[in-house]
This record gives C-alpha cells, sequence and structure tokens, in this order.
C-alpha cells in the first residue's frame, strides 16, 4: 500500500472516519468501510447508516502525491433525510499527528487569507485552505480543493465539506491534495503539479498561464488617490505630475468611482457624466494621446457592483432576461452561463469601443454569500468566473487584475486569467500597516503563487514605508504600480525599482520566506522576516525588521531555495553599498532598527575559462532588486571592494 496514504490515513485523517450531517437527522459516524485498489486507486466502500444510501471514498495515487475524492448519496425517497445540510455535511477529524511546526492559511475576512503558525491540528484557524506541515525529516503539503458541488476547508481539529445549500442529495469529487518532501517548497510544488495532473485541479497552473505583456510597465491607480471621488479633471492632474516629475507611467486604472450606481448597486454601464463631462471615450484618449498612457484599465465588480444591479434601474430593464434574483432579494448575473457571458460581453464591448485594455475586478469572494441557497457555492463560482471570462477574453485580451478573491471557490474556477491580487489592500493611513501588507503576501504567495501572478497591491511613494514598499514590490514578480495623490509622488522612491523607461524588472516568481522563516511569526520571535526570489541564475533576497524594537539576526544564504551547493556568489546590498562573497554555507548577522529593510542582489561567479578571471554580470546598482535587468556590465571580481 502506498506509504504516503498509509500515513494520511493513520495520522492525519483519523483512519478515515467520516460524519455525515443530514438536514433531518444525522447519519452518525462512519467507520466501517472495505478497502481495494485497482488501476493506481484506493477505494475505500463504507458501510453506510440511516440515511445514506452509500459513501466511497477514493484515493488517487500519483507519482508526486495523492488525491482524495467522495461520492456520497442520501436515499431522498424514504424519507428520512431532506438532502445534505448545507455547511459542515462531510465531518472528518484531523488525527493524532504532533508536528514539529505548520503554517497555515485562514480567512482574514470573506476575500482574503493570512498565515497562521501552529503545532496542533485544534489551533487551526476556522475556514483554513492551505496547510504545510513538518513533521520529522520531512514536509506535508495539504490543499483542500473544490468539488462538484461543495468546497473543503480545515478548521480546530476537523476537515469539512459545504455546500451552501439545502436539498442536494449526492456530493461528489476531489476534496484534498496531498503531498510530500524532504524540501518544504518542493512539497508544494508536487502537491499542485499532481492534483493538476489528475483532474483535481481543473484550472490551468501559474506557468499555463500567460501575464498580460503590459504589466512589465510601471502603473498607477486612483484608488488612494482619490477613492471614490475620482474624476477626470483629477486624473489629468495628476499625469500632469507624473509628467513633470519625469516619472514613466505605462498604465493607469480607474478604480471605482466612475460608474453610474444608486446605493451601491449597478444602475447603468456608461460613465458617471458628471465626474466625467466629456465620456469615458475622451477620456482615455486623451490619457493615451496627450500623457502618452499605454493601457488604461477600469474597476468594477464581480457582480457588477458592490450589491449586484439596481432593480429600478434601466439597466435591469434592459437586461432582465440575463439577471437574476437571489434568495437574499439581490440581483445578480444570470447562473446560466450563455445568459451571464451576454451581460458581460454587453458592457465589455462597450468599454472596449472607449478605449479600456483591461480590467480590474474586485469584490469576487462576495458571490459566495449573494448567491446563498440558490446554488451549491462552488458550482455557482464556476459559472460566474467562465461567463465574466469569456467576455474578457473576447474584449480585452484575458488582461485582468482578479482583486477580493482568495477563497478557495474563486481560486480553483479561474479557466485563464493570471493574475490574482494576493493580500489585503494597501491602508496608507494604518498605523505599521506595512507589516500586515507583507505578512500576507508572502506566506499566501507560498500556494497561490502556484496558479497566479500575484498582485502584491499597489502602494504610496511618499509615505513611512515608501522604502520598505518597493524593496517588496522591487522583489515581488508582480505588477508594480502605487496609488499616490496629487502632489504625492516621489521619484526617489519609485526609481529604485523601475527601469528609466519605466519597465519592471521583474523576478521569476512571487517573493516567499526563506526556509528558515517558512514556519516563524517573526514579529512574535524576534527575528528578521526575510523573503527570496530569483531571475535565472540571479537571486535576490531582503530581510524585514516586523518587530517593534532593534533586531539582530542570522542571515543564512543556505536557507535561499536554488541556490547552488556547487557555485560561489556575490551579494550587494543596496542601502549600505557594499559587495560580500558568499555561498549557500555561509550566514551572516544582520542588525535592523525597527522597521528597517536590507536588500541583496546575489549574482553567481562566473569564469570564460579555467585560467580566465572570475566575474559577475552586475545590475544597475542604483536599483534594489536589478537582477532580473536587461541592463548589465561585465565586472571582474577582483575589482569589487570585497
Amino acid at each position: 500500500m502506498n506509504k504516503l496514504y498509509a500515513f494520511v490515513k493513520e495520522h492525519i485523517l483519523s483512519d478515515l472516519g467520516v460524519g455525515v450531517n443530514l438536514v433531518r437527522g444525522r447519519s452518525g459516524k462512519l467507520t466501517e468501510f472495505t478497502e481495494t485498489e485497482e488501476d493506481g486507486r484506493i477505494i475505500c466502500a463504507y458501510t453506510p447508516a440511516a440515511g445514506l444510501e452509500s459513501l466511497t471514498i477514493t484515493a488517487k495515487i500519483g507519482e508526486t502525491g495523492i488525491v482524495l475524492s467522495i461520492d456520497a448519496r442520501i436515499n431522498a425517497g424514504n424519507g428520512y433525510a431532506c438532502g445534505f445540510a448545507p455547511e459542515n455535511a462531510v465531518v472528518m477529524d484531523l488525527g493524532d499527528l504532533t508536528p514539529d511546526a505548520m503554517l497555515g492559511s485562514r480567512h482574514d475576512g470573506p476575500w482574503w487569507m493570512y498565515p497562521t503558525f501552529v503545532k496542533d491540528f485544534s489551533a487551526l484557524s476556522p475556514r483554513t485552505q492551505s496547510l504545510l506541515i513538518k513533521s520529522g525529516a520531512l514536509h506535508y503539503h495539504l490543499l483542500p480543493l473544490t468539488g462538484d458541488n461543495f468546497r473543503c476547508e480545515f478548521g480546530e481539529g476537523k476537515l469539512t465539506l459545504t455546500s451552501d445549500t439545502s436539498g442536494i442529495c449526492r456530493l461528489t469529487g476531489d476534496f484534498l491534495a496531498i503531498a510530500a518532501s524532504t524540501e518544504p517548497y518542493s512539497a508544494v510544488d508536487d502537491n499542485f503539479a499532481n492534483a493538476r495532473e489528475c483532474g483535481a485541479i481543473r484550472v490551468p497552473l501559474r506557468h499555463e498561464r500567460h501575464m498580460p505583456e503590459f504589466f512589465d510597465g510601471f502603473g498607477w491607480c486612483t484608488w488612494d488617490a482619490f477613492y471614490a471621488d475620482v474624476t477626470s479633471a483629477k486624473i489629468y492632474e495628476k499625469l500632469d505630475e507624473f509628467k513633470e516629475k519625469n516619472i514613466p507611467v505605462k498604465w493607469v486604472i480607474i478604480d471605482d468611482g466612475w460608474m453610474t450606481t444608486r446605493n451601491s448597486m449597478l444602475a447603468g454601464f456608461d460613465v458617471n457624466l458628471t465626474k466625467f463631462p466629456e465620456g469615458l471615450k475622451a477620456t482615455i484618449s486623451k490619457m493615451k494621446n496627450v500623457y502618452g498612457v499605454e493601457k488604461v484599465g477600469v474597476w468594477h465588480a464581480f457582480n457588477g457592483y458592490w450589491n449586484g444591479v439596481d432593480p429600478e434601474s434601466q439597466l435591469y430593464s434592459v437586461q432582465k432576461e440575463n439577471l437574476f434574483i437571489t434568495p437574499s432579494g439581490k440581483v445578480l448575473q444570470s447562473l446560466d452561463e450563455d445568459k451571464a457571458f451576454r451581460f458581460w460581453d454587453t458592457w465589455h464591448s462597450f468599454l472596449a469601443d472607449c478605449g479600456v485594455d483591461f480590467l480590474k475586478v474586485d469584490n469576487q469572494s462576495s458571490n459566495s454569500g449573494h448567491i446563498l441557497g440558490a446554488i451549491a457555492t462552488a458550482e455557482g463560482c464556476r459559472i460566474a468566473h467562465r461567463a465574466l471570462e469569456r467576455s474578457i477574453e473576447k474584449n480585452f485580451g484575458g488582461a485582468v487584475i482578479n482583486c477580493m478573491g482568495m477563497d478557495m471557490e474563486n481560486v480553483l474556477a479561474r479557466p485563464g486569467s493570471a493574475v490574482s491580487r494576493n493580500s489585503d489592500d494597501f491602508f496608507p493611513k494604518r498605523e505599521r500597516g506595512f507589516i500586515k501588507h507583507l505578512t500576507q503576501n508572502v506566506y499566501n504567495a507560498v500556494w497561490h503563487g502556484k496558479i497566479y501572478y500575484c498582485d502584491f497591491d499597489m502602494w504610496w511613494s511618499d509615505h513611512e514605508s515608501a522604502y520598505q514598499s518597493g524593496v517588496l514590490r522591487a522583489i515581488s514578480g508582480s505588477p508594480v504600480y502605487v496609488s499616490d495623490a496629487i502632489g504625492k509622488s516621489k521619484r526617489e522612491t519609485i526609481m529604485p525599482v523601475i527601469e528609466s523607461d519605466g519597465r519592471v524588472m521583474l523576478c521569476e516568481r512571487a517573493a516567499r520566506p526563506t526556509t528558515d522563516c517558512l514556519y516563524t511569526d517573526c514579529s512574535v520571535e524576534n527575528r528578521l522576516l526575510k523573503i527570496w526570489n530569483r531571475s535565472g541564475a540571479n537571486f535576490a533576497l531582503a530581510a524585514f525588521n516586523v518587530s517593534d524594537g532593534d533586531v539582530t539576526d542570522k542571515v543564512d544564504f543556505g536557507c535561499i531555495p536554488g541556490l547552488s551547493e556547487k557555485e560561489g556568489y556575490v551579494a550587494y546590498e543596496y542601502f549600505t553599498k557594499t559587495f560580500i562573497r558568499v555561498s549557500c554555507y555561509e550566514d551572516i548577522d544582520v542588525t535592523l532598527p525597527r522597521d528597517g529593510v536590507a536588500v541583496w542582489s546575489i549574482y553567481p561567479i562566473l569564469r570564460d575559462g579555467d585560467d580566465e578571471e572570475e566575474y559577475i554580470l552586475l545590475g544597475d546598482t542604483e536599483k534594489y532588486v536589478p537582477i532580473a535587468s536587461e541592463y548589465k556590465v561585465k565586472k571582474l571580481v577582483s575589482e569589487l571592494p570585497l
């Protein structure tokens, strides 16, 4: 029998005992089953209790991991039960494993995720949807999935399956993917790869998606500049400032506040003419032709606006065949995919004609709450995302930033879009808000970055955290854009992040914690939070003080995954302007003050022949993380001040 399956069965899922909750009555806990193996699968057929017709759990055994699926049926005709309970229809107790450490990813509100650092299954927060476990020499990654008509989550010592609707008499689909490795990031990589290969993840992984090319340029968003009080006049004034300060903005998002709404509902497809008196098309034309902005995007919510469509509007009268009324009374896009597509296509084709190049689609994980009781929310979200993305692909070539959508029902439902927000908003007025923003982004990227190009959100260049925010964006692998207010853009904090022509030096992946920080709450343990990224054979490492006072900590270069064991490197630290020779076997002591930051660009030492001198290909030392720059110079190691 497969060793990983046997371990999961015995130590993680309590011998596969299953509790089933019905609308009328409770079937009790099922513990008796027959176990058979066939064609790379282990099939557990349970002896059903009252109300259940059958229940089967199947383990699909892959080369690098396993996936568990369920098929549970109720005989609704016997009158005992009217369906599975909408919430926690299936419950499995977590086992007797005592981990050395765990990194969980729990819900932070309906839309975002946040890391948890615990050592006991019972301490897991409700609605945990990724779990990395260290036990002895191995690391295990557990990824709850969305089935045909349910979502799966961990919490408080249990694994649960929830449909969020009544009347369902059969639950089917994959619910959990597991992989193990001696390296933590390999466990995560293997888990996603195996789940994708066996069809448990039905959407493309990150390497199968394509980030829109224009995101390699520097951008600006109107949100924190104006919030909902955006106008065309204010946009022009800000673009004048960028031009005067020689800050090369390549793309702009016109965020919330531009459209026609009433009582937080969408009332029309056109722009608010009070705020944009010349119209949207003329506004965008001026942004491009006068100010040189290459791409312009606009914001809208996943259901049109925050609370859907205004039922008293002319828009509703025209589009009502493509809309439906939820049990809670909201008017949303139809659960018929083709009808929902027609709604979006009508709007998006108008926007494209106005010159809109891409979208930011917000409030995505509110959809589950909006459609509650109408359909299994996992199924409803898949329909909604397919309809929306069909229109985005047709009208904007698939270019969109997904936002407020980190619930797994959204994450595992998008058929092609590449970019997804990776954290809660940047809150410029929240005291030391950067720490939460940093922590969310780098720990969420551990799993979220396997499916999407992570968007680390906008920032302010004139702010107490401007240097830390700039370093984070430079190493992030994310689109880079600010939301500066009028008069508040500082060239000296923007230009170290980008090339002089406005190009962003994108690292290959999403920035994530070094392995010595992966299971550590650095703010509690008084450790420096260290993160890494790479570009080809070059690496980047940043360290942040997230504690309340000075912190001295070791920076261990061996904790950067992928750093060669055979090669030597030269590391350049931006703020101290120092070069050091390093290898994966070395560490250095670093002291940073409260809110301090350090960032190293790490270059492999090269030779053109055995007798030739050592050299590196050095990026611009005026940039935070120039390892991905096209502009590098050959520099002899002997000439460096080591």
